[in-house]
């Protein structure tokens, strides 16, 4: 999928319901074209409405991202097979025998976001916050988990507003590791998540406490 669809798909997994004057502005088409696109989305199950109550004039409608758009926007789902496939084959018996399958989950995406961090060791060595960051925000792009960072009263704030493994993340926490872990280990930070898909959330939010010279600065590289 591609153009105007494409990017109402984008606007409503990123900021939630829209009518369709909010998506014009938004888009830069003419309400009417607006409606067009979204009864081809709706006919595709890939939106739906409800109805925004008013007091008074004619009813709005707004419209939101049904389970099927989402998985319409970016999924890599053989990706994370093969990774725990190769994860897995390489675990010692010794270092699962006291846990359970949950836990199991929870190591090997532990362990590859590690074994992506790693690969940005070199280019990392010696940087400022600033510089992790970037590299973190290029990395999360590149694997369509469309970022957003922010500094917010003292901290690093990051939403990950697509998750390419969504469906296995909803039915089982222990897939979240895996962004965790990339997060924390490139920002080199300790990092609490303040939202999460398998929780209801629209996407998942992680922040972490920054000094005031760090905050500085990167209100300062994200401003210019």
């Amino acid at each position: 999928m591609e153009g105007p669809r494409l990017r109402i798909l984008q606007l409503l997994q990123k900021n939630g319901p829209y009518t369709v004057d909010g998506l014009a502005k938004a888009i830069g088409l003419a309400p009417a074209t607006i409606r067009r696109h979204l009864d081809i989305l709706q006919r595709d199950r890939l939106v739906a409405f409800k109805q925004v109550r008013k007091k008074t004039g004619r009813p709005e409608y707004s419209f939101y991202l049904t389970d099927y758009g989402q998985e319409a926007l970016p999924k890599d789902y053989d990706k994370l097979l093969g990774m725990f496939v190769r994860e897995l084959s390489a675990l010692d018996a010794k270092e699962i025998e006291d846990r359970n399958g949950y836990q199991v989950l929870e190591l090997v995406c532990q362990r590859l976001s590690a074994e992506v961090s790693r690969s940005y060791s070199a280019e990392l060595v010696g940087k400022d916050l600033g510089r992790r960051l970037a590299t973190l925000i290029g990395h999360l792009e590149s694997e369509d988990f469309s970022p957003e960072a922010d500094v917010v009263d003292g901290s690093i704030q990051i939403k990950l507003h697509n998750c390419p493994f969504r469906s296995v993340a909803l039915q089982n926490k222990a897939v979240c590791a895996f962004d965790f872990g990339l997060v924390s280990s490139f920002l080199e930070l300790d990092v609490e998540r303040e939202e999460c898909i398998h929780d209801g959330d629209s996407g998942c939010t992680y922040r972490a406490d920054i000094a005031q010279s760090d905050e500085k600065q990167l209100v300062e590289s994200m401003s210019a």
